[in-house]
């Protein structure tokens, strides 16, 4: 055994010690690095924590908001400040002394090298209150933070700390968005003047307008199912066709008449052309309501039910013009004009109908009883019963001893003094039954009256020529039997006599007065017609009143309107554009200045419309053609009225008709006003002229929806561009505004006509569009007013979408409305329509790869559900969802390219709006399965539905009254805008 000594030991132990003490001394230096290096580690994982935070926090802060200054950046600071300091570091939440710097930018597309890049940046770390560079907005914050990790263990190395911090940059996602909205007819459906105005109607061209206010005296009590419609209808297809909005509020919208207006410069001289429009202190236009020209108290209204509301009509006065203070007339009337009665104060305007006994009565609303009811014809007024005189002439005696004894029948006293004769008076003089009229010369005599005044009504209620309509039916000159009397002079004038109003208002044939004696224009002989009624009345069994050929006197009426209760103003527009802007003396369009030729046009093709005659003979307009009266027959002489003269007469003469001539009773024609005018903007002319901004449900709903998203868009997605696409078959083709974030101009390009819309986003209140270029109402572009008017064609809406989108920059692909896509944002198409496809234009693609886009044929005539259209629709869709080409070629596979982007797929998003996907609406409505199943196919080739599915989504079926679809709209549209990421980190 070998044996070691202590010595030995003690030496090995000695030299074992020191090296213990050197790799325990490098041991806790790898201890410490561990440690420290790995606080470090903690500390720049919770910065970079902090900074994300403060980067998302601020740009999401960042808005467009209207009165908001500099985007918000001040706010924007604030909050991402706030939420560094919120956020932990270590032990403890950082400091504000750690936030380092902090900068604000633009994420902006360079269209050269087609990619997002942020520029401007400029550092904001003490507080930001500037404005973005070039109007833009501010759309990313970068943050740095900068932090000094104390050390534990390397203290022992003399390192003391060591630097920490990181840096975060948040940008707003861009997305590109096409609004694509169906203007099409059926977007009008619930704003349908007639029945027979809507495609596929056959429901007697009644009336749509659930409006109580209408004339219930005369012929009328047995129209009142057509000119009142109490019920909801629907076309062939069984589309519903829901009561109108024209006057009163219904779940379609408010009231269309409030939608006019005028400029009360001209009022004293009618003749004078308005334009342009003048202005008040404050720059604003100088309008005031049109149709509405006062706003009586109402209460009671149920808009939801189709019931109008109760107004209070105290202080009326017919004569007020709409500049009062405080104006009280002349439209709407009231509702005891539609029974011609006087209550409550209030005094009817105009001539009152006589009831069948000659009586004036101003109290009893009842005119269907027949002890109540009107006249018939002129025998019946008079008191002569129908059966045919056959006395022998002589004294007293003016018949003659045919069978026809009616076609020369004449009464001598009431061709004297018309509707200012007593007629109750006279009949008691006649002896009650006495079928024999009174000589006028000894008339007074003979019945011991005494003066002439005795045998007349008051002065009050003495002839005037015209009776007023109530709420907004206006005024009319047509009663019946006509007065016999001789027109005299104008109203003012001195020994005006307002007369017989078809020899006022109609010529004969070649143009010269309407003469009982000399008919039509030929001499007076034996065989010729009746020259009044069947030059100016309508003698079929059908039809319109006035004989379609009809010479009207112009100047006569045009005088007639501006004179009494002037219910039409001396000018008038709407939403920027300008129907008429005088009232003329005539029609004569080769005189006066280019305005008043065009005014001059508009009028006469209006009082052609209102009168039936030309070429507005059909019966779908107005409440649809004239009626047959209870057991009236509608009859108009054609046979030879024979030259009679009384015994006590010094001359011959005839008379001025057939007594027991009975024509067919007007509806709506013949009534002058806002009614009658509403319904020949919207139907009678060249096209729909009905603004952008008339409450045309549905057409306004779907506006209405748009205009409040925009706002949401332009407040809170600031890196967001939106372009608008309006589609109808023949009438919109093409991109309306191009992609940007100018919302305040898509928002005027809603409502105000598309070649005034720059002028009016930049400030102009006076600038308007005429609808017509030429005195026969022509030259219209039906696509220029933003209504609804057309064909659904949604494939070349879509079609019109992928160039709106398309990041396309050759000068082809410009012409058809590309070029401002940007190549990285996401693409997002809203896809509206109330409808399915019908008539289209077949989409031709052009493979460009990225620099694709469509290009559109010629319409082409299909029906509703066309599977060709359908087709067409589903393969635009399938393109624009496909990826976006990396090239620009032409061949080969790259030249194939749609819209998507591989972190950002485009999406389509289809909204079923409106009646037709209305199951209470609309029950047994035809083709709304083929409309849920189009819509739900869109949703699945566009990436946001289901593939299987028969309907969209409940969110995106957009039904109800008119403030429940704004509503509903406003969010379905909120919903889209605000899923995914709107606020990402690129750094």
């Amino acid at each position: 055994m070998k044996v070691v000594s202590y010595e030995s030991r003690r030496g090995r132990r000695g030299t074992i010690l020191p090296l213990l003490g050197v790799c325990l001394i490098g041991l806790f230096a790898f201890v410490a690095l561990a440690v420290d290096l790995g606080m470090l580690a903690v500390s720049r994982t919770q910065s970079q924590n902090g900074a994300d935070v403060a980067a998302l926090v601020g740009t999401r802060t960042l808005n467009n908001r209207d009165g908001v200054a500099y985007n918000n950046l001040p706010a924007a600071v604030t909050a991402a400040q706030a939420s560094v300091t919120s956020n932990p570091h270590l032990s403890a939440n950082f400091v504000s002394g750690q936030v380092s710097k902090m900068e604000v930018g633009q994420y902006l597309y360079d269209p050269t090298s087609q990619t997002f890049q942020v520029q401007n940046w400029t550092q904001v770390t003490g507080g930001g209150a500037m404005s973005a560079p070039g109007g833009n907005s501010w759309t990313a914050m970068r943050v740095t933070l900068g932090v000094s990790q104390p050390t534990y263990f390397m203290r022992v190395f003399g390192v003391n700390s060591m630097p920490s911090g990181a840096v975060a940059t948040a940008v707003y996602r861009p997305r590109d968005i096409a609004f694509v909205l169906d203007m099409t007819g059926s977007m009008a459906f619930s704003s349908t003047f007639n029945s027979g105005n809507a495609q596929g109607s056959s429901n007697d061209n009644q009336s749509m307008n659930p409006d109580p206010l209408a004339p219930k005296a005369g012929h009328y009590t047995s129209v009142q199912s057509r000119i009142v419609a109490t019920t909801n209808l629907a076309n062939s297809s069984n589309e519903a066709l829901p009561r109108n909005n024209f006057t009163i509020t219904t779940p379609g919208g408010p009231p269309i008449v409030r939608s006019y207006y005028y400029d009360p410069s001209n009022w004293g001289t009618p003749s004078t052309v308005a334009s342009p429009v003048t202005t008040k202190g404050d720059g604003s236009a100088n309008l005031l309501p049109a149709f509405h020209r006062w706003s009586p108290p109402e209460s009671g209204g149920d808009s939801d039910n189709y019931v109008a509301p109760t107004y209070d009509f105290t202080g009326y006065n017919p004569f007020h013009k709409g500049d009062e203070t405080s104006p009280k007339g002349p439209t709407p009337a009231p509702d005891t004009y539609g029974t011609m009665t006087d209550a409550s104060g209030l005094t009817y305007t105009g001539d009152r109908w006589r009831r069948r006994d000659g009586r004036i009565d101003k109290t009893t609303t009842d005119w269907s009883s027949s002890s109540n009811q009107a006249a018939y014809h002129a025998a019946d007024l008079l008191g002569y019963g129908s059966a045919a005189p056959t006395a022998n002439k002589g004294a007293n005696t003016p018949f003659a001893t045919n069978s026809g004894a009616w076609l020369d029948f004449r009464d001598p006293v009431w061709e004297m003094y018309g509707y200012d004769l007593d007629i109750v008076k006279y009949r008691t003089a006649r002896g009650g039954s006495n079928n024999f009229p009174l000589n006028p010369a000894t008339y007074l005599a003979s019945t011991g009256l005494g003066v002439l005044s005795n045998i007349l009504v008051p002065t009050a209620d003495r002839f005037v020529g015209y009776s007023m309509g109530p709420g907004y039916w206006g005024k009319t000159f047509y009663i019946w039997p006509p007065d016999p009397r001789t027109p005299v002079g104008n109203p003012g004038d001195a020994g005006y006599v307002a007369g017989d109003w078809r020899r006022r208002y109609f010529y004969n044939i070649s143009g010269g007065a309407l003469d009982a004696q000399n008919d039509n224009n030929t001499t007076n002989t034996a065989g010729t017609s009746d020259p009044i009624n069947s030059v100016v009345l309508n003698t079929g069994t059908s039809g319109q009143t006035i004989n379609s050929a009809a010479v009207v006197n112009y100047a006569a009426v045009l005088k007639w309107i501006k004179s009494g209760p002037q219910v039409l103003p001396p000018n008038l527009r709407a939403g920027r554009v300008v129907y008429y802007t005088s009232i003329p003396d005539d029609v004569n369009t080769a005189t006066g200045t280019a305005a008043q030729k065009l005014d001059k046009g508009f009028w006469k093709l209006y009082i052609d419309y209102v009168l039936g005659i030309g070429s507005y003979t059909g019966a779908g307009n107005l409440y649809g053609a004239a009626d047959s009266w209870s057991a009236s027959a509608a009859s108009v002489t054609a046979s030879d009225m024979t030259t009679y003269r009384f015994t006590w007469e010094v001359s011959a003469s005839r008379p001025y008709m057939r007594y027991t001539d009975s024509p067919r009773r007007p509806r709506l024609h013949l009534w002058f006003g806002p009614l009658s005018m509403m319904d020949f903007l919207s139907s009678a002319t060249s096209g729909n002229w009905t603004a952008g901004t008339v409450y045309e449900a549905q057409c306004w709903q779907l506006k209405a929806g748009v205009n409040a998203v925009l706002d949401d868009v332009k407040n809170n997605h600031p890196n967001d561009y939106s372009g608008l696409v309006y589609f109808a078959a023949q009438q919109h083709n093409g991109v309306r505004i191009p992609l940007g974030q100018n919302y305040k101009r898509i928002q005027n390009a809603l409502f105000y006509p598309r070649n005034l819309v720059d002028a009016i986003t930049n400030g102009d209140v006076t600038s308007e569009y005429r609808p017509y270029t030429s005195t026969s109402l022509g030259g219209y572009g039906q696509d220029v007013i933003p209504n609804a008017s057309g064909t659904t064609d949604p494939a070349t809406g879509l079609g019109y979408a992928f160039n709106l989108l398309s990041p396309s920059t050759i000068t082809a692909a410009k012409a058809v409305g590309t070029g401002n896509g940007r190549r990285g944002a996401q693409k997002i198409v809203i896809f509206e329509t109330d409808g399915v496809p019908n008539e289209y234009r077949v989409p031709t693609f052009n493979a460009r790869g990225y620099n694709s886009y469509y290009t559109l044929g010629s319409v082409i005539g299909g029906n509703n559900g066309d599977t060709t259209n359908i087709n067409y629709t589903y393969s635009v869709i399938q393109q624009i969802v496909k990826q976006m080409a990396s090239t620009a070629t032409t061949s080969g596979t790259g030249a194939d390219s749609g819209l998507s982007l591989p972190n950002a797929p485009a999406r389509v998003y289809p909204i079923a709006f409106g009646d037709l996907f209305d199951a209470v609406l609309a029950p047994n409505a035809t083709f709304r399965p083929t409309a849920n199943q189009f819509l739900a196919n869109c949703a699945a080739y566009g990436g946001t539905g289901t593939t299987g599915a028969t309907q969209l989504p409940d969110t995106q079926i957009i039904t109800g009254s008119y403030d429940q679809r704004i509503s509903r709209l406003r969010d379905c549209l909120e919903r889209i805008f605000q899923s995914g990421v709107s606020v990402v980190l690129i750094e």
